[in-house]
């Protein structure tokens, strides 16, 4: 009688929860739309401008002397989508060597410690994509690898040399771009009798009216 009485509430246990499970099927479900509201940014893009002027500013290391400012002003054309074609001007005071430091001395004239270059780019598109700040801002975006030549003076010596870097520029407004440069000109100079290859490395941060 006793295992007859636990069986019948087992069973009843099992309806009650079914009926319960039952209900709870039947109650109204939310479905939680997204906000399709979302704002649609439109990039700025280079579409009918093929030129940039523009002034840039940052760092200059002169192998064997030191790390100054640097100040110029470039020209870009846009040959198509894949390349460009770019003039620039710069210029540098550079400070004593480390030699010169030590000796308490200078080795050169006062004027020979300016570094001023010209030189002419060719840039390859290599990748295009987008750049974001914040959820609502987005700009056109792209990578170049640049060489050329440069017509360099320093330290009394006028050479003609290469340049190898890379340029990271973004397109902010229909009119305006910016761009990030690492620039290295390779140069041979001529310094207290010891000829040698030099290594100039450049960090620049740029701004360029497109028209």
């Amino acid at each position: 009688m006793s295992r007859s009485f636990k069986i019948l509430a087992c069973l009843l246990s099992l309806g009650t929860a079914a009926h319960t499970y039952g209900n709870d099927d039947n109650q109204p479900v939310t479905v939680i739309d997204p906000d399709k509201n979302m704002p649609n940014i439109q990039a700025a893009a280079i579409d009918t401008e093929k030129f940039e002027l523009g002034a840039y500013v940052g760092l200059l290391s002169v192998e064997d002397f030191n790390t100054n400012p640097v100040t110029g002003i470039s020209f870009t054309y846009h040959i198509n989508r894949k390349f460009i074609a770019q003039a620039n001007y710069g210029v540098s005071t550079v400070g004593k060597a480390a030699f010169e430091e030590v000796a308490g001395g200078n080795f050169l004239a006062d004027g020979d410690y300016d570094f001023e270059y010209v030189n002419l780019l060719a840039g390859y598109n290599l990748l295009d994509g987008r750049s974001f700040l914040g959820k609502r801002h987005k700009f056109n975006s792209a990578i170049y690898l640049l060489a050329g030549v440069a017509d360099v003076s320093f330290a009394a010596n006028d050479k003609t040399g290469m340049v190898i870097g890379a340029s990271y520029r973004a397109v902010i407004t229909d009119w305006m771009t910016i761009n990030l440069d690492l620039r290295d000109t390779i140069v041979d100079r001529e310094f207290l009798g010891d000829n040698k290859k030099t290594n100039n490395t450049e960090m620049l941060i740029g701004v360029n009216a497109l028209f």
